[in-house]
């Protein structure tokens, strides 16, 4: 009898406890103020378990959106441009919206070996997705045993593919006979002293009204001499001689042959002065036609 009245007690006593915190609580929100704090807040509480595994679990279809480069370069063909967005695109439709669908479409493009870098892919609304990227751009054609690949100006290799890579308006000069082989995968930069050479002289002819007279910059007699050779769009040689900088003793510096590339063109709207000859470019003093 003892102890089933001591356990009575206590029961009741827990009871007035909960009773007394209820009560407590009940006069809390009795504050207008506690109240819509409270309600905000778990007003916003609610609108973020709606909303946010909601955006976790979307997906687009392919269909639904574009890709787009905020800056894509005027010389890439379009064609290109547009299996490079599908690239995005595939990507994109293939995983849930999150951060991680944004890393692996920027990785997947990366692998492509367009790019120098690709630092941000991003959604702009629910219909669109932009790309911030920098593409290895192509400054030379070298035409080796296996055919012709683009090349940037430091020689590294862009990827080959069935199709234009550039828009045809556009003219590059070919690098022929290189020594080394080309590298194995684009982004590696040639081997060779033959054709960081030929690429030093493509800087200075570049921008010269007459660059498009010229089809490409021989390495054919590197290996035995060190010497770089011209070919005009007509089929004219002109010896150039060493690398921009590396001239031999009593070797014409490269000013001087621009100089005299110049003058024939001034001359006869040619720079091989409209015939098919061999110009020597190497002797300070005058132009030797062969």
């Amino acid at each position: 009898m003892v102890y089933y009245a001591m356990a009575r007690k206590k029961k009741k006593k827990v009871s007035f406890a909960f009773f007394t915190l209820i009560g407590a609580i009940g006069h809390i929100f009795k504050s207008p103020v506690v109240l819509s704090w409270v309600l905000a807040i778990v007003g916003l509480i609610t609108l973020t378990a709606m909303s946010v595994p909601k955006l976790r679990a979307t997906q687009h279809p392919a269909s639904d959106f574009t890709v787009s480069f905020s800056a894509p370069p005027i010389w890439l063909n379009g064609v290109l441009l547009q299996e490079l967005q599908d690239v995005a695109k595939l990507q994109l439709s293939k995983t849930e919206v999150s951060r991680e669908s944004l890393i692996r479409t920027a990785d997947a493009l990366a692998s492509t070996g367009w790019f120098l870098d690709v630092s941000q892919v991003r959604w702009v609304d629910e219909n669109e997705a932009v790309i911030d990227a920098t593409f290895l751009l192509p400054y030379a054609r070298v035409q080796d045993g296996l055919g012709s690949v683009y090349v940037d100006d430091r020689g590294r290799r862009l990827p080959d593919r069935n199709g234009e890579i550039v828009n045809p308006k556009y003219h590059f000069i070919s690098i022929t006979s290189p020594e080394f082989d080309r590298p194995q995968r684009p982004g590696l930069q040639w081997n060779g002293a033959d054709v960081a050479a030929g690429l030093e002289v493509l800087k200075l002819l570049y921008n010269k009204p007459w660059a498009t007279q010229v089809h490409e910059i021989s390495l054919l007699k590197w290996n035995t001499s060190k010497t770089i050779r011209l070919v005009s769009d007509s089929a004219s040689t002109f010896i150039w001689g060493s690398a921009p900088g590396n001239e031999r003793p009593l070797e014409s510096l490269a000013t001087k042959k621009l100089e005299w590339l110049n003058s024939m063109f001034e001359s006869s709207g040619r720079i091989d002065l409209g015939s098919t000859a061999e110009f020597d470019l190497t002797n300070p003093t005058r132009v030797y036609r062969n």
